[in-house]
């Protein structure tokens, strides 16, 4: 297995939505560069096809969309020449953590770039606060925040040292994996029902920003296509909140999504303990992130 020795060029493919995983691949960047190593960072975006580089590992990150990889990530999977047999190591990102039903999130795509004669050796999941259904509690998502240079940095370590670290995903997840493919079509509908109120004054961030393409300008508002992949982007960046689901409305945080904000409202706030803010299975998988060793 490749070493840090041997480890001169890190490329960073990554997919965001709301800005989690872009903050995580921000973080990996500055921890390798730290470490002297040259960083290629290349966010997987609509038409962006796998460029040539020569990079000794490959790190590739991407938000959990319904136990799965966004089908954005499969599509530049397939854009892969298959020639590397580069070492990999696959990074999911989700609001859960790693347990049912996300612990075969990343089966799909290791499977897929396997048949590209990538070698992955390693998997791991970074838990960032949640950006749909059920808001985070601000003190556990400050506590996620401020903990994440130090999970990538362990990650790190295990990269360089070339550590093999690989899961087995538990059977039930495995179908909860195949039921959440079907995610992608009715991301379709979603995306189609997008809508604009009022606050819209034209500006064109939300077509600039689609990662899937999937917004125009026509004449002076937003149109929505089919390709949607249900990323949430637009609707939470959108700097007047113009945009609105249709459909599928109780997916949406009534009080948006964006990190920047989070740190800025709990400066100096005195936080409870995980034990009383993490209770019931749904937050099993942060309270074990955020107290593990």
């Amino acid at each position: 297995m490749t070493t840090s020795s041997q480890i001169k060029t890190v490329k960073i493919a990554y997919f965001s939505g709301t800005g989690s995983t872009a903050r995580v691949a921000d973080t990996f960047e500055s921890e390798l560069t730290r470490r002297g190593i040259s960083v290629i960072k290349s966010e997987i975006k609509q038409g962006n096809i796998c460029s040539d580089e020569k990079e000794d590992l490959l790190i590739l990150l991407y938000a959990v969309h319904a136990c799965n990889a966004p089908k954005i990530v499969y599509q530049w999977i397939d854009s892969l020449d298959g020639k590397k047999q580069t070492p990999v190591a696959v990074i999911s990102v989700s609001g859960g953590g790693e347990i049912t039903p996300n612990t075969a999130c990343r089966l799909s795509s290791i499977r897929k770039l396997e048949k590209k004669n990538y070698k992955v050796f390693y998997e791991k999941m970074i838990v960032m606060p949640s950006n749909w259904i059920i808001k985070t509690d601000d003190g556990l998502a400050i506590r996620l925040v401020d903990i994440l240079p130090l999970k990538v940095k362990h990650i790190v370590d295990d990269l360089l040292k070339g550590v093999i670290c690989r899961t087995k995903p538990k059977l039930i997840d495995r179908v909860f994996s195949r039921i959440g493919e079907m995610e992608k079509n009715g991301a379709k509908f979603f995306g189609r029902n997008l809508r604009v109120n009022t606050n819209c004054n034209s500006c064109g961030w939300c077509a600039k920003n689609c990662s899937a393409n999937n917004i125009i300008m026509m004449d002076d508002k937003p149109a929505f296509g089919e390709k949607c992949i249900l990323c949430l982007k637009c609707i939470y960046g959108c700097p007047r909140q113009a945009l609105e689901a249709g459909t599928l409305k109780f997916i949406i945080i009534k009080e948006g999504y964006n990190l920047k904000d989070l740190e800025n409202r709990m400066q100096g706030i005195q936080l409870a303990p995980v034990e009383d803010l993490a209770k019931g299975y749904i937050w099993k998988g942060v309270k074990e992130y955020l107290l593990e060793d």
